[in-house]
């Protein structure tokens, strides 16, 4: 009698469980814990490796200003980044300051207003010329269109 009362109660434990499990399963589904697309706007997160990747495949090379594909730029404190209407920047290293009008922050979504500090990983986009990113120190940033370096 002692050794099936056990295992009645192995069963229902069991039972439990799982049932625990599948309301679980169907809880996430319902408010779409699995829906969203990696790296889709409703899922932002970027690894560096993958934009390392994604930049490396755009070919990076190295210009005279103007790029029609992500060319590296090195800035030193104090420096300046101004890009023309539509080019894009992507800070990989260090910290800086929209200056001149907004930067659209393609990766959140966002406009960055002027004085606001850019988030590294982030790809940005001029929507108008004469604006762009201030170093506050040494700066390494991804850049594709017409650009100047102040």
């Amino acid at each position: 009698m002692f050794k099936d009362r056990k295992k009645l109660m192995i069963i229902i434990k069991t039972a439990i469980l799982l049932g625990i499990a599948v309301v679980a399963f169907f809880a996430g589904k319902r408010v779409g814990a699995a829906t969203a697309q990696p790296g889709s706007q409703s899922d932002p997160l970027v690894t560096l490796s993958y934009l390392e990747k994604r930049l490396k495949d755009g070919g990076i090379s190295q210009g005279n200003g103007e790029s029609a594909s992500f060319e590296a730029v090195t800035l030193v404190k104090g420096s300046k980044l101004t890009l023309s209407n539509g080019s894009e920047a992507v800070v990989i290293e260090g910290n800086g300051t929209v200056f001149g009008g907004d930067l659209i922050n393609l990766t959140g979504g966002e406009a960055f207003k002027e004085g606001t500090n850019v988030v590294l990983y982030s790809d940005y986009l001029a929507a108008g010329s004469g604006r762009g990113i201030k170093a506050l120190g040494k700066m390494k940033i991804y850049v594709k269109g017409v650009y100047s370096l102040e």
